[in-house]
């Protein structure tokens, strides 16, 4: 190299993430291959939250068991600084991805209402396990790919979709399941989960999936997930590419 060239540095990627098993997966392949530079920030731990990212770097919000609804908590500071750190980047235009627990703090951080899934009783109702995901209209980060594909689902909150998001994707419980604001993309669904990472959130995840899915939850999620994971995978890796593609652009 000539004395006085500058070497143009790799865009980071940058994952916050919650609980120990709530990694990248998949979208940490995909990140990679687009050629970002991968970090993860276990908030969880006492790693602190990814203010130093700019303009051409991506921040990915990952999921957790918490919720809005858990902002203030003396123990989850790293809650409202995710919140801050959104509103900020949604401001200036910046790249994010925000997966389940992603999504809705970056619902709220554009001000929508995120709130726990009732039925029309007024009862919790959970969305876990594989099935459908329904697209909407066209977009460029759903060329390609069927109108309906298999995903993993897992959460009891859900969020409205933001002054000028556009929605993407829905289920039959739940209305919001994606959206594009801007040069950022929420996800309340699952798609870099492969078959033994939805074993594991099984077992460490069981009252929740028994609460959603009856006593023979986990094991039928466990038994399922192999499958699943690998029928899904080529729609699941495309759609991520996609994400990255126009958050990036």
């Amino acid at each position: 190299m000539r004395a006085g060239k500058s070497v143009a540095k790799m865009p980071r990627a940058v994952c916050v993430t919650h609980v120990p098993h709530e990694g990248p997966g998949l979208l940490g392949e995909v990140l990679a291959a687009a050629g970002y530079g991968l970090e993860s920030r276990e908030v969880f731990r006492g790693e602190t939250v990814p203010f130093d990212l700019g303009p051409s770097d991506v921040l990915v919000v990952m999921g957790g068991p918490m919720g809005v609804a858990d902002l203030g908590d003396p123990t989850m500071p790293w809650l409202a600084e995710e919140v801050s750190l959104l509103r900020e980047r949604l401001a200036r235009g910046w790249p994010n991805l925000g997966v389940c627990l992603g999504m809705q703090l970056m619902a709220h951080a554009a001000g929508a209402k995120v709130a726990p899934m009732k039925d029309t009783a007024g009862a919790r109702v959970r969305e876990v396990g594989w099935g459908r995901l329904d697209f909407h209209g066209t977009d460029a980060i759903t060329r390609g790919l069927p109108a309906t594909i298999e995903v993993l689902h897992w959460h009891g909150d859900a969020c409205e979709l933001p002054q000028g998001g556009t929605l993407l994707a829905s289920t039959k419980l739940c209305p919001v399941q994606m959206f594009r604001l801007g040069r950022s993309v929420g996800m309340q669904f699952h798609p870099e989960v492969d078959g033994p990472m939805a074993v594991l959130w099984a077992e460490e995840d069981a009252d929740f999936v028994r609460g959603a899915n009856g006593p023979g939850g986990v094991a039928a999620l466990q038994a399922g997930s192999a499958l699943a994971a690998a029928r899904s995978l080529a729609h699941r890796r495309r759609l991520l590419a996609q994400v990255i593609e126009a958050v990036t652009a």
